[in-house]
C-alpha cells in the first residue's frame, strides 16, 4: 500500500531513493511516472538486484541511475555538487554494523533526515519516511529533531503504518512497528 500511495507524489519529479536494496521503492516511483529515479545502496549486489527488478517491471534501468555508495556520504557529495531531488526516500534498516558506516536510527535518523532535506529545493520538497520503532522513538519524533537541524518547516501529510496483509496480533501491539510518513519539506528558513 505504501508502495502505490507513492505514486500520488511521484509523478513528473525527481527521485531520490536512499537504503534502496532490491529497488521496490524506485520499481514503484518509476512506473508512477518519476522522471528520473536515483537508487542508492551500499551493497552493489542489492542494486544488481534492483536493476533486474527495473527489468523484470518492463523498466529500462539504462534510463535511471544506481549508485553503490554509503548514503550519508552520497548526500553529501550531491550537496556538495548542487544536486537537487524533488522526492527523497528514506528507508533505512534499524541498525547496520557495515564497514563502510555504522548506522542506528535512534541515533543517526534526525542528521539523515537534516542531510536528505538538503538535497531539496531550496523551495521544497517531499520526504517519504519510514521508521521502525520497535523499541525507539516514533517516526515523528525523528521528523521534529531532523527538521530542527535541516532549519526547515515540515507539513505531515501522511502517517501511517503496516498495511492490512501484514496482520498483527491485538495482544502484541510492539509487533506494529513500522511507521511510514508522507512529509512537505518547505522552503529553508534563514535563522
Amino acid at each position: 500500500e505504501h508502495r502505490a500511495g507513492l505514486a500520488r507524489f511521484v509523478r513528473g519529479k525527481r527521485v531520490l531513493n536512499t537504503f534502496a536494496y532490491t529497488g521496490a521503492l524506485s520499481v514503484a516511483a518509476a512506473r508512477a511516472g518519476a522522471v528520473s529515479v536515483t537508487s542508492v545502496d551500499l551493497a552493489a549486489a542489492a542494486l544488481a538486484w534492483a536493476r533486474a527488478n527495473f527489468e523484470l517491471s518492463g523498466l529500462d534501468p539504462a534510463a535511471h541511475r544506481f549508485e553503490a555508495s554509503d548514503v550519508f556520504r552520497f548526500l553529501e557529495a550531491e550537496k556538495s555538487r548542487r544536486a537537487a531531488y524533488d522526492v527523497v526516500i528514506l528507508d533505512p534498516p534499524t541498525v547496520s554494523g557495515a564497514r563502510a558506516a555504522l548506522w542506528a536510527q535512534k541515533r543517526d535518523y534526525p542528521e539523515l533526515i537534516a542531510v536528505a532535506c538538503a538535497v531539496l529545493p531550496d523551495a521544497g520538497g517531499h520526504l517519504w519516511i519510514s521508521s521502525n520503532t520497535y523499541k525507539g522513538p516514533s517516526v515523528l519524533r525523528h521528523v521534529e529533531a531532523g527538521m530542527t537541524l535541516a532549519k526547515r518547516d515540515a507539513a505531515v501529510l501522511e502517517l501511517g503504518g503496516l498495511p492490512p496483509d501484514y496482520p498483527t496480533p491485538l495482544d502484541w501491539p510492539a509487533a506494529r512497528n513500522l511507521e511510514v510518513c508522507q512529509l512537505r519539506v518547505g522552503a529553508r528558513r534563514d535563522s
